[in-house]
């Protein structure tokens, strides 16, 4: 489905999965889309859109939340946790652990909400599986 973040916005926000997921689409600027899912509105989820690409990226918490002495351990946790985590993956950006993903812009408006709620799920997991680790 080749839509804008504004056509994607307005589909989101009256739209429900079989699982019940609702979603909230805002715009935190004209490029990013903020998503907060029902099955966790604690994380937003921001999805931007290229010429290809849909791309969705939660941020987890600052590296500065690591205690000194446990990034190493932390970041081979990550690696090993990661394959197991359906839809999404763990990287940095600038100081900031982050969740993210990526769709073709072709991806059907259901794919693309399934991806947002498996992430958002993917997002609780990761957290719970790391927060011994963090500050």
């Amino acid at each position: 489905m080749q839509n804008n973040l504004q056509e994607l916005s307005l589909i989101l926000n009256e739209m429900s999965t079989d699982e019940g997921t609702t979603f909230e689409a805002v715009f935190v600027d004209d490029e990013i889309l903020e998503v907060t899912c029902s099955n966790n509105d604690e994380f937003s989820i921001h999805v931007v859109m290229t010429k290809k690409q849909i791309l969705t990226v939660t941020p987890l918490f600052s590296a500065d939340e690591v205690p000194t002495g446990k990034v190493n351990e932390l970041n081979s946790l990550l690696l090993r946790v990661s394959p197991a985590v359906p839809l999404s993956s763990v990287g940095l950006q600038d100081n900031n652990y982050i969740l993210f993903g990526a769709m073709s812009v072709n991806t059907t408006i259901e794919n693309i909400a399934h991806e947002l709620e498996v992430q958002a799920e993917n997002t609780i997991d990761v957290l719970e599986t790391i927060s011994p680790l963090l500050k």
